[in-house]
């Protein structure tokens, strides 16, 4: 009897080994399956105007970031259509990308403030935030103290790091007024709503020109951050699988050698 017993434990000793084994086997099954599943296809893209990085022209989307994304995902054998992106008002976009898990939305300035808020894929490009005045009109500003003193309104658009930049250097708010949109904020400055515009230099003079108005139309006036750099900016419960496969890509397309890239830029 005493045998049979001890039959019957190592019976079951076994039968539990074995079930362990067929669940751990499952489990390894399972994980490959998701690793195999894990592609870019899921995401969701997002991006507003913001030349000459990504903005919309009479045949679809355009830009420099527009063309990286492209080539990321024609690097990664991804199916993509540009037709497939987005093209959202900052503020909507920016929201989506907070609250949407798999939504990209680029070109996003990476600053400590978001740091914690997205995983981050770039860099993109470099960029710069500064006040933007009218050409006509004469500004003595050495720091940001001398715009305050003299009560100068500043145009922003909403959630955007000209926004943020300004709130975090305590900027009094009775003297930031929100736009929807750049252009926007430019006709607010052009006509004299505001006296600046916390903006990018580059992206407001490429807006400024394609309004019809001179090169030389807006000055900046003063810097509110120094070397600053745009990214894809992706939700923070996104698989991070995803996040890796993306800056792997975009690492792999911009080590192209040169003959290469002048092949595809052309």
């Amino acid at each position: 009897m005493a045998y049979g017993c001890t039959n019957i434990t190592r019976l079951t000793a076994a039968g539990t080994l074995c079930v362990s084994s067929v669940i751990t086997l499952a489990s390894i099954s399972v994980d490959a399956c998701a690793a195999s599943d894990a592609s870019l296809s899921s995401l969701t893209f997002v991006t507003e105007e913001y030349p000459p990085y990504n903005y919309l022209t009479d045949n679809g989307l355009a830009g420099k970031s527009i063309d990286l994304l492209e080539a990321i995902l024609e690097h990664t054998s991804t199916p993509f259509s540009r037709e497939n992106i987005l093209y959202y008002p900052w503020v909507r976009g920016y929201n989506l990308a907070l609250n949407e898990p798999n939504t990209v939305l680029f070109s996003t300035t990476r600053t400590p403030a978001r740091e914690s808020q997205f995983h981050w894929v770039g860099p993109i490009a470099e960029d710069q935030v500064v006040l933007l005045a009218r050409s006509d009109v004469t500004l003595d500003i050495n720091t940001l103290e001398d715009a305050i003193d003299q009560g100068l309104s500043v145009a922003v658009i909403r959630e955007d790091i000209g926004a943020q930049a300004l709130t975090e250097l305590s900027y009094p708010e009775h003297l930031v007024r929100s736009a929807i949109d750049n252009r926007s904020a430019l006709y607010m400055l052009l006509h004299g709503r505001v006296d600046l515009w916390a903006y990018s230099a580059d992206v407001a003079e490429w807006i400024a020109q394609e309004e019809g108005y001179a090169p030389d139309t807006l000055k900046p006036i003063y810097t509110l951050m120094g070397k600053s750099y745009l990214y894809f900016a992706i939700n923070q419960d996104t698989d991070p699988r995803l996040v890796t496969q993306m800056q792997q890509a975009l690492d792999e397309v911009t080590n192209l050698p040169a003959t290469t890239q002048a092949i595809n830029d052309g």
